[in-house]
């Protein structure tokens, strides 16, 4: 008896959880038989109009269970696929196409020549996307030098609509959302200046703001320009500028007493409006960051007058949460989640940047040694 119950495996105990993981998939194999053997409903009468009165087709009989289709029993419908959907769209769209692209509705905006385009997909099997398209913007439309997984003869802007998933080409041909699109959850925060700083706060200073988990720190800089008047957008900052100017002033003079022929072509340079402003602090033993240099020639580009001044309030206003810098580019989500890291509203600080306030004292430094030489 003991030796009949070990000879289908090692021992008993290993073989007591597989006994009966077996015994259940036989049982559900009889049951899966059972259920094949049974008789299938009867096919539906087919009507044909073509001849008149409706023809009832005979009964057909009960197909053998090895002629079933039994995987697609138990896969389920077939749906369609991500370029059917996108040919479907295609096909029918909401509206002619007319009256999607007129020029009241669509304005045409001209595009840079040569700029690359590139459709990548995911695969489970692949360790990253693949790329299923690449073109530029003038090869899109004529088809050379495009290459696709997908290609339609002569119809090269077909091939890379059908490259495009579904979703995006409803949003991008008919300005439609999907359907599961959820509109991003916002972030409250408060701006405040930080201690110590000359800024003067908000009217309301414990205000409560609220924007999109996507809006970038030079967002929030240039809402700190209009809220205070501040005149970052039409001219660098003016406090910086003034020191800068009371720097160069005081160097270019100490220069003209060690050579009488640099006063001319500091006159001449000034009498232009074409002053290095790096050159001059650095000829005097000034070490220069790369944000300062990058205010510099603001300043200089503003000088010149080469056109309309796009204001750069991100260059001379400083933003922290915690102690650590918001650069320019980084977003309320980022802030919130790597730096504030908590479920309360986000406060921001806000002052001048370090060099605009290192080059204000320096002027004033500068400015005092004049005067006491000078009395002297």
């Amino acid at each position: 008896g003991s030796a009949a119950k070990t000879e289908d495996g090692d021992s008993p105990a290993s073989n007591g959880s597989a006994g009966k993981f077996i015994n259940r998939l036989r049982s559900m194999r009889v049951r899966k038989q059972k259920s094949t053997l049974a008789s299938p409903l009867p096919m539906l009468p087919i009507k044909d109009t073509s001849s008149g009165p409706d023809i009832q087709s005979p009964t057909s009989p009960a197909p053998t269970p090895e002629s079933r289709d039994t995987f697609g029993e138990w896969a389920g419908p077939r749906y369609p696929t991500d370029t059917e959907r996108t040919l479907t769209l295609l096909q029918t769209p909401p509206a002619s196409w007319d009256q999607l692209y007129a020029a009241a509705v669509c304005p045409r905006l001209p595009l840079p020549r040569n700029i690359g385009i590139m459709v990548f997909q995911d695969c489970a099997l692949a360790s990253g996307p693949f790329l299923i398209f690449r073109s530029t913007t003038t090869d899109a439309f004529s088809g050379s030098g495009s290459e696709s997984v997908l290609s339609v003869t002569n119809d090269p802007l077909l091939s890379f609509e059908l490259c495009m998933p579904a979703w995006l080409v409803d949003l991008l041909l008919f300005n439609r959302l999907p359907a599961a699109f959820q509109e991003p959850s916002k972030i409250s925060f408060i701006l405040a200046p930080a201690p110590h700083t000359v800024l003067p706060p908000f009217p309301n200073p414990s205000a409560r703001l609220v924007a999109n988990r996507m809006l970038r720190a030079r967002k929030l800089a240039i809402y700190v320009v209009e809220k205070l008047g501040l005149a970052l957008m039409t001219q660098p900052a003016p406090n910086y500028v003034s020191a800068v100017d009371a720097c160069i002033r005081v160097y270019e003079r100490n220069a003209n007493v060690k050579d009488a022929s640099a006063e001319d072509a500091s006159a001449e340079d000034a009498s232009e409006g074409v002053v290095d402003y790096i050159a001059v602090l650095e000829r005097n033993g000034e070490v220069l960051g790369d944000a300062e240099r990058a205010a510099l020639d603001d300043v200089t580009q503003w000088r010149a007058q080469t056109g309309e001044y796009v204001g750069r309030p991100e260059l001379y206003l400083h933003l922290s949460c915690r102690g650590r810098t918001a650069q320019p580019k980084t977003t309320l989500a980022t802030i919130k989640t790597n730096v504030w890291k908590a479920n309360t509203d986000v406060v921001v600080h806000y002052e001048w940047a370090e060099f605009v306030r290192n080059r204000i004292s320096k002027a004033q430094s500068l400015a005092s040694v004049v005067v006491q030489v000078n009395s002297v």
